[in-house]
């Protein structure tokens, strides 16, 4: 049977990709001559920071990646590899938040500084979660055992534990549910572009 863990950590892929996706469709679209959708393009990057950096990137690292580490040595440049790539990531948000402040406040150079920057940053999350769910989940599948798994499922769920006053699940379902409302169709329940 499949740990659950993996399930959660494939959600957890799917929505960052969803949110991805709506960053390069918005970036595309502003390319041919749309006007910017600050508001969305903010709710975007919001997301990024709140859920991908600062919980599902750290809980991988700490958790997934340790419990691999422990039982075997053959992911090791793989690890490393990933963990660089998450690394990579808060330092091209940082710069896709102050290009985009630049951008709105009418900096022809900041916007296309945005789209490029843009481009990259879902290039890389796209490869790195392909990485993880196509070459390291397999690994992390065929050498952890089931209290490794059990241990991978607490942290992940722990991400919303009431009694500590941390919902990032809760946030995140907020901000993904306002990206949506924000975005117009097909990628959102807002009016067509």
């Amino acid at each position: 049977m499949r740990p659950e863990a993996i399930q959660i950590i494939k959600d957890e892929h799917l929505a960052i990709s969803a949110v991805l996706y709506s960053l390069r469709y918005l970036v595309k679209e502003m390319r041919k001559g749309s006007a910017p959708n600050f508001p969305l393009l903010k709710a975007i990057l919001d997301y990024i920071v709140s859920y991908p950096d600062r919980w599902h990137h750290p809980k991988e690292d700490k958790y997934l990646f340790a419990a691999v580490r422990r039982r075997t040595r053959e992911a090791d440049k793989l690890i490393e590899r990933l963990e660089r790539e998450h690394s990579l990531g808060y330092p091209m948000v940082e710069e896709l938040k102050r290009d985009l402040i630049a951008f709105q406040n009418g900096d022809p150079e900041a916007r296309e500084r945005f789209y490029a920057t843009a481009d990259r940053y879902a290039e890389l999350e796209w490869e790195h979660l392909h990485t993880e769910e196509e070459v390291f989940m397999p690994i992390a599948e065929r050498v952890l055992t089931a209290e490794d798994w059990a241990e991978i499922h607490t942290a992940f769920r722990e991400n919303d534990n009431p009694l500590f006053g941390i919902k990032p699940k809760e946030e995140a379902e907020s901000l993904y549910q306002k990206i949506l409302s924000l975005a117009p169709a097909p990628m959102g329940f807002g009016p067509a572009a």
